[in-house]
């Protein structure tokens, strides 16, 4: 990877400082915002910057000085990878048929086999470890987050501690959040309740952590359910697919959103008290649309609308 992709890759995809990342050698402190600078005026986004050859992106990034160093020098568009990337999701559509669109508007762009590539490593840079494709309303991923908040007593003082409970449905990431007293599952079974609420449906399957309130034995592939859960899945008409145990891939999407309600929620809320359950929710549900609407920098989208 040349210099300015390794620069625009810490820089806007693993968000290093500037001097951090002149501190990994990769750049000068100039270099570096030379080409930060550059690429924020391109009008390009960070994965149709990493997708293009390195002559292409020199070329759109500084194309006077390439014009003076190689005056014929010629670059091919890139199409817009995370449209692609969301076209592959629908049934039907296939790499051949998007690579044939992309060439109908752009004759002069990528072969297809140069269009597979450049797709494979935009698909990388979405997550290096795993690649999941979920569906919309197929799985809700839910689990308690591991900070908790605090419920003071106002007469006497002393606090209970607030669970706070986190559902992400898994195509958009769309998140609920939602405090209760504990993590019983008379609390659980309510929190999904209001969860269905807040997404104005059911999803195919809900996906849990192997809590007690939920799961009473997940032992190689052989799932026994408490018994006042599984009647809430057969009310709703849901399917019941704990995460395996020791396989924190599966429930990864509800582990994010937990990560990001506890640094976009409730560590805003962290100087305030609360003085009863529905008084801490009502804080919560007015950061959470904040959060929703959150643009999520690698997308180009919100969870909204996504």
């Amino acid at each position: 990877m040349s210099s300015i992709k390794e620069v625009l890759r810490l820089k806007y995809l693993a968000q290093l400082s500037n001097r951090e990342i002149q501190t990994l050698g990769v750049a000068s402190k100039s270099g570096v915002s030379n080409f930060t600078a550059a690429f924020e005026k391109s009008g390009l986004n960070i994965h149709q910057a990493l997708a293009m050859d390195d002559s292409s992106l020199s070329v759109t990034l500084f194309p006077e000085i390439v014009a003076y160093i190689k005056p014929k020098l010629s670059f091919k568009p890139a199409p817009d990878w995370n449209t692609i990337h969301n076209e592959l999701k629908k049934k039907g559509v296939t790499r051949q048929l998007l690579w044939e669109e992309y060439r109908e508007k752009h004759p002069n762009g990528y072969g297809y086999s140069q269009f597979n590539e450049h797709y494979r490593r935009f698909a990388l840079t979405l997550n290096p470890s795993m690649r999941q494709i979920h569906f919309a309303g197929d799985k809700l991923f839910v689990d308690f987050s591991g900070l908790t908040m605090n419920i003071y007593n106002a007469k006497t003082g002393e606090s209970d501690t607030a669970q706070i409970f986190v559902s992400v449905l898994g195509a958009s990431g769309y998140t609920f959040v939602h405090a209760v007293l504990s993590q019983n599952t008379e609390d659980f079974i309510e929190c999904h309740n209001k969860a269905f609420g807040f997404y104005r449906g059911v999803p195919n399957i809900v996906v849990p952590d192997n809590l007690k309130a939920a799961v009473i034995s997940n032992k190689r592939g052989n799932v026994v359910l408490n018994e006042s859960y599984a009647d809430m899945a057969r009310h709703y008409g849901v399917a019941i697919v704990p995460a395996r145990p020791y396989h924190p891939q599966d429930k990864s999407k509800v582990e994010l959103g937990v990560k990001g309600c506890q640094r976009w929620i409730l560590a805003k809320l962290r100087h305030r008290q609360f003085f009863d359950i529905d008084e801490l929710n009502s804080a919560i549900g007015a950061l959470l649309d904040d959060y929703n609407a959150k643009v999520i920098r690698r997308l180009g989208k919100s969870r909204i609308y996504n």
